[in-house]
């Protein structure tokens, strides 16, 4: 396959939102498609990276930074790579960083001559409408929202009947006239988001008015980089946690994070990683993947506002000591 009919689909979606879920249910479901899988973790630790499924396919690694600003390079050298080896692939899946905007990735692409099958944004059903309000972050999640070919509606699980619809007057408002689809815990069958040719023509410039921030935004900061405004911080204990210092931890954390993840070895089952998800104050521990965790103890990568806390205050935390600001 030559790389103008490879097709290419970028998932975008803000932290937390069930990306990474849903590339795994995807290649669960490829039915034997070789899939080039390129994913990006905003940070040095790429916790996605780690936790994509096998697959008739090759699985790419991009940390440390964002596909549509600070990695640019980075992600041509990728794009280049693929393009040799366009032949071996049926189709390329990208899986953005959760302040990626998909268009910045899309034009990427599309200048190394792929086809955007689908700019898919997947949604957090239970926390979109706060999200796309935020003081800080809801001019990246409104541009993310607006910039889809279809958004996929996640974790309607855990809202009422009353709540999802207005959920759809929300999305509505802020992004008319882009396809919804439900879902929970991305479980979408893979004929719905793979080879329609969903994408829609890209904008002639970053200047077009679906990068605006909305009403009283300045239109400038559509070309802001993500790094400015967005940390990371890396944390580990070569010591098992307890799950009560593991609640003390989530509990105390400052509310300028929006996003946690990794692995963490606890002290009543040392022998098996689980894997930590947090996103807001709802927080979950599971089994890892076998074979998916670091060796050496417990890894965690937490994304939020800059500023928000340094890493020798959070460090302290997960080691019980209380934060004090």
């Amino acid at each position: 396959m030559s790389p103008a009919t490879l097709p290419v689909t970028v998932i975008g979606g803000y932290l937390g939102a069930g990306k990474t879920t849903l590339l795994n249910h995807l290649l669960a479901d490829a039915g034997g498609r070789r899939i080039a899988v390129l994913v990006n973790d905003f940070g040095s630790l790429n916790i996605d990276a780690a936790l994509v499924h096998a697959h008739a396919g090759d699985t790419i690694e991009l940390a440390n930074g964002c596909l549509c600003c600070s990695l640019l390079s980075g992600f041509a050298e990728v794009l280049s790579q693929v393009k040799a080896r366009a032949a071996a692939f049926d189709h390329v899946v990208i899986e953005a960083s959760g302040v990626a905007e998909p268009l910045r990735v899309a034009e990427q692409v599309q200048g190394f001559g792929f086809t955007i099958d689908a700019r898919l944004v997947v949604v957090d059903g239970e926390r979109i409408e706060r999200q796309a309000a935020d003081r800080y972050v809801g001019d990246v999640v409104r541009r993310q929202l607006r910039q889809a070919d279809l958004l996929l509606l996640n974790k309607l699980d855990l809202i009422d009947d009353g709540q999802r619809l207005a959920l759809h007057a929300v999305l509505e408002a802020l992004a008319p006239g882009i396809p919804r689809l439900e879902t929970v815990r991305g479980q979408v069958p893979m004929e719905l988001l793979l080879g329609h040719r969903l994408g829609s023509p890209l904008p002639s410039s970053l200047s077009d008015p679906l990068l605006d921030s909305g009403a009283g935004g300045d239109p400038g900061e559509a070309a802001h980089r993500h790094g400015e405004r967005f940390e990371t911080w890396i944390l580990r204990s070569e010591r098992p946690l307890s799950r009560a210092a593991l609640e003390r931890f989530t509990a105390a954390l400052p509310a300028g994070i929006h996003r946690a993840k990794g692995f963490v070895l606890l002290a009543d089952a040392p022998a098996r990683a689980q894997l930590f998800q947090l996103v807001g104050n709802r927080w979950s521990l599971e089994p890892a993947p076998s074979g998916s965790a670091p060796a050496g103890g417990s890894a965690l990568v937490l994304i939020g506002h800059r500023g928000a806390a340094t890493t020798v205050e959070l460090q302290k935390l997960l080691a019980g000591d209380p934060l004090h600001r």
